[in-house]
Protein backbone atom coordinates (compact mmCIF):
# COMPACT_ATOMS: atom_id res chain seq x y z
CA UNK A 1 0.00 0.00 0.00
CA UNK A 2 2.84 2.57 0.38
CA UNK A 3 4.02 2.78 -2.95
CA UNK A 4 0.14 3.75 -3.82
CA UNK A 5 -0.02 6.41 -1.17
CA UNK A 6 3.37 7.91 -2.44
CA UNK A 7 1.51 8.29 -5.87
CA UNK A 8 -1.01 10.82 -4.59
CA UNK A 9 1.31 12.03 -1.58
CA UNK A 10 3.92 13.86 -3.75
CA UNK A 11 1.00 15.42 -6.38
CA UNK A 12 -0.72 16.86 -3.21
CA UNK A 13 2.53 18.37 -1.98
CA UNK A 14 3.05 20.12 -5.06
CA UNK A 15 -0.50 21.17 -5.88
CA UNK A 16 0.00 22.84 -1.68
CA UNK A 17 3.85 24.58 -2.63
CA UNK A 18 2.21 26.26 -5.99
CA UNK A 19 -0.94 27.36 -4.03
CA UNK A 20 1.16 28.90 -1.72
CA UNK A 21 3.56 30.85 -4.20
CA UNK A 22 0.63 32.05 -6.31
CA UNK A 23 -0.79 33.74 -3.13
CA UNK A 24 1.90 35.35 -2.32
CA UNK A 25 3.12 36.49 -5.45
CA UNK A 26 -0.79 37.61 -5.50
CA UNK A 27 -0.42 39.67 -2.15
CA UNK A 28 3.57 40.70 -3.22
CA UNK A 29 2.18 42.56 -6.14
CA UNK A 30 -1.10 43.92 -4.40
CA UNK A 31 1.55 45.45 -1.74
CA UNK A 32 3.45 47.05 -4.36
CA UNK A 33 0.85 48.43 -6.94
CA UNK A 34 0.33 51.42 -8.04
CA UNK A 35 -1.77 54.04 -5.93
CA UNK A 36 -5.08 55.08 -7.88
CA UNK A 37 -4.22 58.44 -6.77
CA UNK A 38 -0.82 60.70 -5.09
CA UNK A 39 -1.18 63.35 -3.36
CA UNK A 40 -0.98 65.48 -6.34
CA UNK A 41 -3.84 64.89 -7.69
CA UNK A 42 -7.77 66.24 -7.80
CA UNK A 43 -10.70 64.38 -7.17
CA UNK A 44 -13.95 65.94 -8.83
CA UNK A 45 -17.19 65.50 -7.12
CA UNK A 46 -20.30 64.44 -9.32
CA UNK A 47 -23.80 64.51 -7.49
CA UNK A 48 -25.38 61.47 -6.70
CA UNK A 49 -27.92 59.34 -8.90
CA UNK A 50 -30.70 59.15 -6.73
CA UNK A 51 -33.38 56.66 -7.70
CA UNK A 52 -35.24 56.62 -4.44
CA UNK A 53 -37.77 59.23 -5.35
CA UNK A 54 -36.73 60.40 -1.80
CA UNK A 55 -36.02 64.48 -2.54
CA UNK A 56 -34.12 64.42 0.96
CA UNK A 57 -30.95 63.11 -0.71
CA UNK A 58 -30.46 65.46 -3.28
CA UNK A 59 -27.53 67.58 -2.73
CA UNK A 60 -27.13 65.78 0.90
CA UNK A 61 -25.75 62.88 -0.11
CA UNK A 62 -22.86 64.95 -2.11
CA UNK A 63 -22.44 67.18 0.74
CA UNK A 64 -22.02 64.88 3.35
CA UNK A 65 -19.29 62.75 0.79
CA UNK A 66 -17.17 65.97 0.98
CA UNK A 67 -17.42 66.15 4.58
CA UNK A 68 -15.93 63.21 5.06
CA UNK A 69 -13.28 63.41 2.43
CA UNK A 70 -12.35 66.77 3.04
CA UNK A 71 -10.47 65.63 6.33
CA UNK A 72 -8.25 63.30 4.50
CA UNK A 73 -4.66 65.50 3.92
CA UNK A 74 -4.20 62.70 1.13
CA UNK A 75 -7.46 63.70 -0.77
CA UNK A 76 -7.59 67.29 -2.48
CA UNK A 77 -11.35 68.11 -3.39
CA UNK A 78 -12.00 70.01 -6.53
CA UNK A 79 -13.77 73.89 -4.61
CA UNK A 80 -17.15 74.23 -5.80
CA UNK A 81 -15.82 77.45 -6.97
CA UNK A 82 -13.28 75.96 -9.40
CA UNK A 83 -16.33 73.95 -10.41
CA UNK A 84 -18.72 76.85 -11.01
CA UNK A 85 -16.25 78.95 -13.09
CA UNK A 86 -15.61 75.94 -15.25
CA UNK A 87 -18.92 75.70 -15.89
CA UNK A 88 -19.17 78.83 -17.14
CA UNK A 89 -16.01 78.61 -19.21
CA UNK A 90 -17.77 76.35 -20.73
CA UNK A 91 -20.85 78.02 -21.39
CA UNK A 92 -22.99 75.47 -18.64
CA UNK A 93 -24.79 77.65 -16.00
CA UNK A 94 -22.95 77.49 -13.14
CA UNK A 95 -25.94 75.64 -11.03
CA UNK A 96 -26.25 72.73 -13.78
CA UNK A 97 -26.18 69.51 -11.80
CA UNK A 98 -22.99 67.53 -12.49
CA UNK A 99 -24.30 64.04 -13.79
CA UNK A 100 -21.57 61.79 -14.34
CA UNK A 101 -21.29 63.10 -18.28
CA UNK A 102 -21.25 66.34 -17.35
CA UNK A 103 -19.10 65.86 -14.42
CA UNK A 104 -16.42 63.95 -16.79
CA UNK A 105 -16.30 66.92 -19.30
CA UNK A 106 -15.61 69.53 -16.40
CA UNK A 107 -13.10 67.20 -14.93
CA UNK A 108 -11.15 67.15 -18.59
CA UNK A 109 -11.39 70.92 -18.76
CA UNK A 110 -9.92 71.34 -15.26
CA UNK A 111 -7.24 68.81 -16.80
CA UNK A 112 -8.20 66.95 -13.40
CA UNK A 113 -7.33 62.75 -13.08
CA UNK A 114 -10.51 61.47 -11.53
CA UNK A 115 -13.76 61.85 -10.26
CA UNK A 116 -16.20 60.31 -7.98
CA UNK A 117 -20.11 59.51 -8.72
CA UNK A 118 -22.41 57.97 -6.28
CA UNK A 119 -25.26 56.43 -6.12
CA UNK A 120 -27.96 55.56 -3.85
CA UNK A 121 -30.95 53.21 -4.74
CA UNK A 122 -33.62 51.23 -2.75
CA UNK A 123 -33.42 46.95 -2.21
CA UNK A 124 -36.52 46.06 -0.27
CA UNK A 125 -36.68 48.02 2.77
CA UNK A 126 -33.02 49.19 3.27
CA UNK A 127 -30.65 51.40 0.66
CA UNK A 128 -27.85 50.77 -1.33
CA UNK A 129 -24.81 53.48 -1.58
CA UNK A 130 -22.65 52.52 -4.27
CA UNK A 131 -19.29 54.49 -4.51
CA UNK A 132 -17.34 55.13 -8.35
CA UNK A 133 -14.53 56.57 -8.62
CA UNK A 134 -13.36 56.79 -12.43
CA UNK A 135 -10.29 57.87 -14.43
CA UNK A 136 -11.15 61.58 -16.44
CA UNK A 137 -9.32 60.47 -19.58
CA UNK A 138 -10.85 56.70 -20.06
CA UNK A 139 -13.50 56.74 -18.03
CA UNK A 140 -12.03 53.21 -16.22
CA UNK A 141 -13.20 52.31 -13.16
CA UNK A 142 -9.99 53.28 -10.51
CA UNK A 143 -12.22 52.45 -7.05
CA UNK A 144 -15.50 50.93 -6.28
CA UNK A 145 -17.28 50.99 -2.85
CA UNK A 146 -20.62 49.55 -2.01
CA UNK A 147 -22.49 49.59 1.13
CA UNK A 148 -26.58 49.45 2.50
CA UNK A 149 -28.03 50.88 5.07
CA UNK A 150 -30.74 49.17 6.53
CA UNK A 151 -33.00 51.81 7.29
CA UNK A 152 -33.13 56.23 6.42
CA UNK A 153 -31.39 56.90 9.72
CA UNK A 154 -27.92 55.14 9.23
CA UNK A 155 -27.51 56.54 6.33
CA UNK A 156 -24.98 58.90 7.01
CA UNK A 157 -23.65 56.16 8.78
CA UNK A 158 -23.14 53.48 5.68
CA UNK A 159 -21.85 56.10 3.53
CA UNK A 160 -18.91 57.62 5.84
CA UNK A 161 -17.88 53.98 6.54
CA UNK A 162 -18.40 53.45 2.82
CA UNK A 163 -16.01 56.40 2.14
CA UNK A 164 -13.82 55.78 4.51
CA UNK A 165 -13.02 52.52 2.78
CA UNK A 166 -12.64 54.35 -0.79
CA UNK A 167 -9.93 56.44 0.79
CA UNK A 168 -7.79 53.45 1.47
CA UNK A 169 -8.50 52.16 -1.94
CA UNK A 170 -7.57 55.24 -3.39
CA UNK A 171 -3.98 55.16 -2.06
CA UNK A 172 -4.29 56.83 0.99
CA UNK A 173 -1.88 55.26 3.85
CA UNK A 174 -4.14 53.43 6.84
CA UNK A 175 -2.17 55.92 9.19
CA UNK A 176 -3.45 58.72 8.37
CA UNK A 177 -7.07 57.65 7.55
CA UNK A 178 -6.74 56.10 11.55
CA UNK A 179 -5.95 59.54 12.49
CA UNK A 180 -8.35 61.63 9.89
CA UNK A 181 -11.63 59.56 9.87
CA UNK A 182 -13.92 61.43 12.45
CA UNK A 183 -17.46 59.39 11.96
CA UNK A 184 -19.41 61.30 9.15
CA UNK A 185 -22.38 61.56 11.69
CA UNK A 186 -20.38 63.53 14.55
CA UNK A 187 -18.36 65.35 11.73
CA UNK A 188 -21.71 67.05 10.39
CA UNK A 189 -25.05 66.21 12.02
CA UNK A 190 -27.40 62.77 11.88
CA UNK A 191 -29.73 64.68 10.82
CA UNK A 192 -30.69 64.73 6.60
CA UNK A 193 -33.03 67.01 6.70
CA UNK A 194 -30.69 69.55 8.72
CA UNK A 195 -27.96 68.81 6.64
CA UNK A 196 -29.92 69.27 3.38
CA UNK A 197 -30.98 72.77 4.87
CA UNK A 198 -26.85 72.97 5.49
CA UNK A 199 -26.30 72.30 1.99
CA UNK A 200 -28.97 75.29 0.55
CA UNK A 201 -27.72 77.71 2.37
CA UNK A 202 -23.89 76.58 1.34
CA UNK A 203 -24.80 76.29 -2.02
CA UNK A 204 -26.32 79.64 -1.82
CA UNK A 205 -23.42 81.00 -0.03
CA UNK A 206 -21.17 80.03 -3.55
CA UNK A 207 -23.21 81.60 -5.41
CA UNK A 208 -23.64 84.81 -3.67
CA UNK A 209 -19.87 84.79 -3.54
CA UNK A 210 -18.70 83.90 -7.39
CA UNK A 211 -21.40 86.95 -8.58
CA UNK A 212 -19.90 89.27 -6.80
Amino acid sequence: MAPARKRWVVPAVAAVVVIALVAGGAFLLYQHRKPALTEKDTLLLADFTNTTGDAVFDGTLKQALAVQLEQSPFLNILSQQRVRETLGFMGRSPDERLTNQLAREVCQRAGIKAMLSGSISTLGNHYVIDLQALNCATGDSIAHEQAEAENKDVILKSLGQAATSLRAKLGESLSSIQKFDTPLEEATTSSLEALKMFNLAETQRISSEVGA
